[in-house]
């Protein structure tokens, strides 16, 4: 691709210096300026993705519209200056020194938290409505769950990885001007206990476990509390706040200085804007356990994700675990469906189910939710409300809605209906187009091994949200009163097509769409080029799918189609339709049928079923691929991809690096960034220095959990344990 000129500069709000640096303009502020500037985000962040994302940044821009801080050397500066979580905390938890994971978990406040941890981690195999998981745990194999012992571990750290404005939650009653959201990674570093005649490896690299911090984002507003950073003043209005992150797109510095201007007192994450007194809740999202594609075939791997919340208690100074926003406890409800029903089908909780803005009673939620991978909103279990209602009474009560003389924004059917509400639980939220269970995981810094890093930070689905946040932060600044609605989570409003313009954000190559006709979706196409395809149809939504070439020709292509049954909630099966494997769903090996490549020199990734002792696979809904680098086409970037015996090497112990040496081979992946994510199930990983036809700016799309940050599996078991020096 051509490089932009200046003149394209100018025109996205983009300005760039000789040195390289380039900072992002403020566009117009207020309700009208809102609208106005959502056509400068579209191109800001495809040329944000062209710039400023290769495995070396070549430029400073680190804010993604003023709305999150995502640049790893900016977010690490901001961590050496305080903003690391046990510096945070400290205040709130009578700390004086900075603590790794060890001491941070000891302490009072936060022993809930890893007890609670704790606990699940040992429940969840034996309760997971999955028969393979409910098989496993009769197993009582610790090797593909996450270690506990790496909590409690002095060599493990949490790395800031996010800064996350949240003023776009400013309708909840608990705060007008909604919240700021620091999201941390888990990371150890072990040294291995030497096998006999060997020498011990230190083995270092992050889990899939995240932790966010969630701040008041109005300083005035937080409780008072004993606090050694709370300022003396701390009465700010939105406006205030909004402006402040406005401010900080227009900063045209070093990473140093960025994360050294947004601590300042101008800044958005100054002392006086960001501190302990503000702190509402931690929230956690981690990987518990995971099977291997060998070992739950027809998905290729099942991965399972604890996701929890734990709120602030000023009164005894710790966090507690505590009802979950929206995650819809399914034995509650279905011991007494009617008073569900009752509660949700009322005009007010209607109109706030239709624009996104629902909370529900506190009296129906779950204190814990696990989401399941690969499948999205297609498996049973994403589908917490899935059955709850009666699609007669969600008529009859839609049909009252408007009759009464309301209209409807989104939600125009049942379908409408059941989708909206899902997708607004926990479970539902995660497993819609996220990055296996995650919207937010962080990119990580130059100085990860490109065979561990992970390229693009957020999933589609929260760089697609990123044009209504940047609104309602503008709405702020101007002194105005914001609209918080907003369309399906699966789908932006059709009003920020024109701002998601030239990315694959909207309507795009990945992105998630409907062939059908029912009304809340029927418009849900995909772009020119493209055709709508079901790689995972499911009952539970019919007509929906992904946006792929019209003659799957594309470098990332599914390869292979079908659809996921359910014998009942929570019990998914995958069933291949083509290429067809055997009647009833079954696998029969002697059937396996590779999917038909007419297309010289490319080859397809896929999950096998041809040979039970063959451990590979792992690829939900195969990958057309190039079989070499040479002549690479314009969507396509070189990259490693896994080999047969790579599952064998990790599984055996051995390092990952060793792993990646032997055990992958170079190919024409398709390459991404952050306005041209991966398909839903795939992840964009950095690209790789030694390899000449990788593009620069670019990473490649494979399965997460080729990534061995991505799998709690593989990991050291046991290890010196490391001490603190008193």
């Amino acid at each position: 691709m051509v490089a932009p000129s200046h003149s394209i500069f100018r025109a996205a709000g983009i300005a760039a210096s000789r040195s390289g640096r380039v900072g992002l303009r403020a566009v117009a502020s207020g309700s009208n300026g809102g609208i106005r500037g959502l056509r400068t985000i579209g191109r800001f962040l495809l040329l944000a993705a062209l710039l400023c994302l290769g495995p070396w940044p070549a430029c400073a821009v680190t804010l993604d519209s003023s709305v999150a801080v995502t640049d790893p050397d900016t977010l690490q500066a901001l961590e050496r200056g305080g903003r690391s979580i046990s510096r945070l905390l400290g205040p709130a938890l009578g700390l004086t020194r900075e603590v790794d994971n060890r001491g941070l978990f000891s302490v009072r406040a936060l022993t809930p938290v890893r007890n609670a941890v704790k606990q699940e981690i040992a429940d969840e195999p034996a309760g997971s409505p999955d028969p393979y998981v409910a098989a496993m745990a009769k197993t009582k194999d610790p090797s593909q769950k996450f270690n506990p012992n790496y909590i409690d571990d002095d060599g493990s750290t949490l790395d800031l990885t996010g800064v996350v404005n949240r003023m776009d939650r400013g309708y909840l009653g608990h705060t007008e001007c909604g919240e700021i959201r620091l999201i941390y990674r888990f990371h150890y570093s072990v040294a291995e206990k030497p096998a006999k005649g060997k020498t011990a490896q230190r083995i270092s690299s992050r889990l899939p476990l995240t932790m966010s911090l969630v701040f008041n984002a109005k300083p005035g507003e937080a409780r008072a509390r004993a606090s050694r950073d709370r300022p003396s003043a701390t009465a700010v209005s939105c406006a205030d706040v909004a402006n402040r992150w406005l401010a900080a797109g227009q900063k045209d510095l070093p990473p140093d200085q960025l994360a050294a201007w947004l601590r300042s007192d101008e800044g958005p994450l100054s002392n006086a804007m960001l501190n302990s007194s503000q702190i509402m809740r931690l929230e956690l999202n981690m990987q518990v356990l995971r099977l291997s594609a060998s070992s739950r075939r027809d998905f290729g791997g099942h991965a399972e994700y604890l996701l929890k919340i734990f709120k602030w208690d000023p009164a005894t100074s710790t966090f507690q675990e505590s009802k979950m926003e929206n995650q819809i406890d399914r034995k509650i409800v279905l011991a007494d469906r009617p008073a569900f029903a009752k509660w949700l089908l009322t005009d007010r909780n209607i109109y706030d189910l239709d624009r996104g803005r629902l909370v529900i009673d506190d009296k129906f939620l779950a204190t814990s939710a696990v989401s399941v991978a690969p499948g999205g909103m297609s498996r049973s279990q994403n589908n917490i409300a899935y059955g709850l209602l009666d699609d007669s009474d969600i008529n009859k009560a839609l049909q009252d809605y408007v009759a009464r003389g309301n209209a409807l924004y989104s939600v125009k059917s049942v379908a409408g209906f059941n989708l909206r509400l899902n997708e607004m639980t926990c479970t539902g939220c995660h497993q819609t187009h996220g990055i296996a269970g995650f919207h937010y995981t962080g990119a990580d810094p130059a100085s990860e091994p490109r065979r561990n890093a992970v390229f693009v930070p957020g999933s589609a689905v929260f760089f697609a949200d990123l044009p209504r946040r940047r609104a309602i932060v503008e709405d702020f600044a101007a002194g105005g009163h914001p609209d918080f609605s907003r369309g399906f989570a699966a789908r932006p409003d059709a009003k920020y097509a024109e701002a998601l313009k030239d990315t694959d954000l909207y309507n795009g190559w990945g992105s998630i769409c409907y062939s059908g006709e029912d009304a809340s979706f029927k418009d849900w196409s995909c772009g020119e080029g493209l055709r709508c395809a079901g790689v995972h149809a499911s009952a539970i939504h019919p007509g929906f799918g992904t946006c792929v070439s019209e003659g799957g020709t594309q470098v990332g292509d599914p390869v292979e189609f079908g659809e996921i049954k359910m014998s009942k909630w929570g019990s998914d099966q995958y069933c291949r339709l083509s290429p067809a494997t055997a009647k009833a769903c079954a696998i029969d090996p002697a059937r396996d049928k590779k999917p038909v490549i007419k297309l010289a020199g490319y080859g397809a990734a896929r999950q096998r079923y041809d040979n039970p002792e063959q451990k590979t696979g792992g690829f939900p809904g195969g990958m057309l691929r190039k079989a070499s680098c040479d002549k690479l086409p314009d969507e396509a970037s070189c990259g490693r991809l896994a080999k047969t015996g790579f599952n064998d090497c990790i599984a055996s112990g051995k390092d990952h690096k060793f792993c990646t040496k032997e055990f992958t081979k170079t190919a024409g992946l398709r390459a991404c960034d952050k306005a041209h994510p991966c398909r839903e199930d795939y992840i964009c990983t950095a690209g790789y220095d030694d390899l000449a036809e990788a593009k620069p700016g670019k990473g490649t799309c494979i399965p997460p959990y080729f990534i061995f940050q991505f799998r709690v599996d593989g990991h050291p078991r046991s290890w010196v344990q490391d001490v603190s020096e008193e």
